[in-house]
């Protein structure tokens, strides 16, 4: 059999390698981190601090429609609740509650899901799908944290978490670091490797280690 996410040959019976359903359970403890985050970019030109602001015609919204529209209903959470809805169901158990503010339904949710991982890459059907679609909830919610001033991106993760599945988070510095670790997958990116990944090479970095 293969995974049915990145069709690598696997050993055991199984939905998912253990590249995959490792990107996913990172990534499921990532995005509520992500959520709130992206509670300080709401406000318009927030999260940009690397050139003079543009001049505009008419006055800007009062927050950032983007960003808003991944923290509210139908963004990050309705997309977590829904897979753990289907996972559910999948198991012959009720629906799951959504109780309280989205802030804790994301951080119900994500945990639901991270819980039950282990039957997840084993038997879930719709375990491939979840895991692209929560790759790409976590790319687009990384999109969405701009660097602060005094902030540089480098460029993207190009930790290879196995399987084909590149990890792909965006690499931020502060001005004087000495080191970039990234904060999806954990690898470490020393400054000679800088140059490499500004350039979008795909490969592992000589010295990078996760």
């Amino acid at each position: 059999m293969n995974c049915t996410a990145c069709t690598a040959p696997l050993t055991t019976s199984a939905q998912l390698c253990d590249a995959c359903a490792h990107g996913l359970d990172v990534r499921l403890d990532e995005l509520p981190v992500y959520y709130l985050l992206l509670a300080d970019r709401l406000q318009p030109g927030a999260a940009r601090g690397d050139g003079p602001v543009a001049l505009v015609r008419e006055a800007p919204l009062p927050v950032r429609v983007d960003v808003l529209t991944m923290r509210a209903e139908g963004g990050m959470v309705s997309v977590l609740e829904s897979w753990r809805e289907a996972m559910q169901d999948a198991r012959g158990w009720g629906r799951p509650a959504r109780v309280g503010t989205i802030e804790r339904r994301v951080q119900a949710a994500a945990r639901g899901l991270r819980i039950n991982l282990d039957w997840i890459a084993a038997e879930f059907p719709g375990a491939a799908d979840m895991a692209r679609e929560i790759r790409h909830l976590a790319r687009q919610a990384n999109a969405l944290l701009d660097p602060a001033p005094g902030v540089l991106r480098v460029g993207d993760c190009a930790a290879d978490l196995g399987g084909g599945d590149i990890c792909g988070a965006p690499l931020r510095v502060p001005a004087g670091a000495a080191s970039i670790r990234c904060r999806l997958c954990g690898t470490d990116y020393p400054p000679h490797t800088w140059m490499t990944l500004a350039t979008g090479a795909w490969a592992p970095p000589t010295g990078a280690a996760a």
